[in-house]
């Protein structure tokens, strides 16, 4: 059950119907997704190899490396293709946000927060391999999951630094794109995880708002002129999307280019936000 205070808001925003839907979804059991990893071997090569082993997939509307396991007769993370970095597991929300970064191969982007390294691997697979991606994260063990990750996944073009995003300015660069998937109350992810339930609250819901903006305002001192951010959290509070949304664009001088939620029972995934913005 959702606490009162996060029911109360959320039928404020988005309506009863809503609730009563999202609730219920959340209910049912996750679903899993995977990213094909092209840097080492085509979709359907992929894809029809492990069909050939009883697991069913549904292909992500507008995502040609993106599927649904619709049937994993055994786990398909002790599969040899697995191992050999052929696919990452991934939420169908993080593929979305990294299409909206759109990064390009002669670009320097930079990935925030970036560990365990699945944003930093899909960003590198765009952008095939070529061109620099600067990944910074400070939390050990996380970093070494995250080094693990790129490495069976055959990363070749990010650098990762053990640096508090805080500190970005200290790497005295300037980025073309930077994706800052922002440490957040985590407030979507209570289908994945419930125990979310009843751990989120409003004071960590606003300490995590204070954060955000920090970074937001160290990050874009950091994009070049014409450069584009993707900011991205898996919560669904006003207080770390659309305020901080205002935020960069009122005294930030962002341009917001576009805004998008994702919720479990209208996109099946875990509750998402992202925001396009350009300097």
């Amino acid at each position: 059950m959702l606490k009162r205070e996060f029911r109360k808001s959320y039928t404020e925003r988005f309506g009863e119907d809503f609730v009563e839907k999202f609730v219920s979804k959340i209910n049912e059991p996750y679903p899993q997704y995977l990213r094909v990893n092209t840097l080492k071997i085509k979709v359907d090569d992929l894809i029809q190899g492990l069909e050939k082993k009883g697991f069913i997939f549904k292909k992500i509307e507008g995502l040609n490396y993106g599927f649904r396991v619709v049937n994993e007769p055994f786990s398909i993370s002790s599969t040899e293709e697995y191992l050999l970095g052929y696919f990452y597991l991934q939420d169908k929300s993080s593929m979305l946000c990294v299409e909206e970064l759109n990064p390009k191969s002669s670009e320097l982007v930079l990935d925030c927060c970036s560990a365990p390294g699945g944003k930093t691997s899909h960003i590198a697979q765009l952008m095939n391999n070529e061109g620099v991606i600067i990944a910074l994260d400070d939390k050990s063990e996380r970093l070494k999951s995250q080094l693990f990750n790129l490495q069976r996944l055959g990363v070749k073009n990010a650098t990762t630094f053990k640096i508090n995003a805080l500190r970005v300015n200290s790497l005295g660069l300037l980025f073309d794109k930077i994706l800052l998937d922002a440490p957040c109350s985590a407030s979507g992810t209570v289908w994945r995880k419930k125990k979310r339930l009843k751990m989120v609250n409003k004071h960590e819901v606003l300490k995590s708002a204070e954060l955000q903006k920090e970074l937001l305002r160290k990050c874009s001192k950091v994009l070049k002129p014409d450069g584009l951010m993707v900011y991205s959290t898996c919560s669904i509070e006003k207080e770390e999307n659309e305020d901080n949304v205002i935020f960069a664009a009122e005294e930030l001088g962002l341009k917001i280019v576009k805004t998008k939620y994702l919720f479990p029972h209208t996109d099946n995934t875990i509750g998402f936000f992202y925001a396009v913005m350009k300097k």
